[in-house]
């Protein structure tokens, strides 16, 4: 199986909203969550620990955790193996709070009708 492509969602205005969190992150947290996402894109197979579907809709999470803090990144599959990062932030409580899904689900649906999905 080819590795996974990891792709940056992309504003209609050209801005790469996870790209612009992962920028303002500390190096060492940064250097993390581009390990978890080189794991991703280079393992057929990735343990829940680091790369979730979440219940209830077609998303999946990029999970990272750091010095007592956790990461996500929200994300998609699309054609040609592709997973689009749609938003990434720091999470604060057990749950995925629903303002966080709803950026990633609205940025998937633009992504979608940009690009198509098959």
């Amino acid at each position: 199986m080819s590795p996974r492509e990891i792709i940056f969602y992309e504003t209609d205005f050209g801005d790469e909203p996870v790209e612009g969190f992962l920028a303002g992150l500390e190096p060492a947290v940064r250097a993390k969550v581009v390990r978890t996402l080189e794991f991703l894109r280079t393992q057929q197979i990735v343990p829940a620990k680091f790369w979730k579907k979440l219940s209830g809709s077609d998303l999946w999470e990029v999970r990272v955790e750091y010095a007592g803090n956790i990461y996500r990144v929200l994300a998609t599959f699309a054609k040609n193996n592709r997973v689009i990062l749609l938003h990434a932030f720091q999470k604060k409580s057990q749950k995925t709070p629903r303002q966080d899904m709803e950026i990633a689900l609205q940025r998937q649906q633009r992504y979608f009708q940009r690009h198509g999905y098959l």
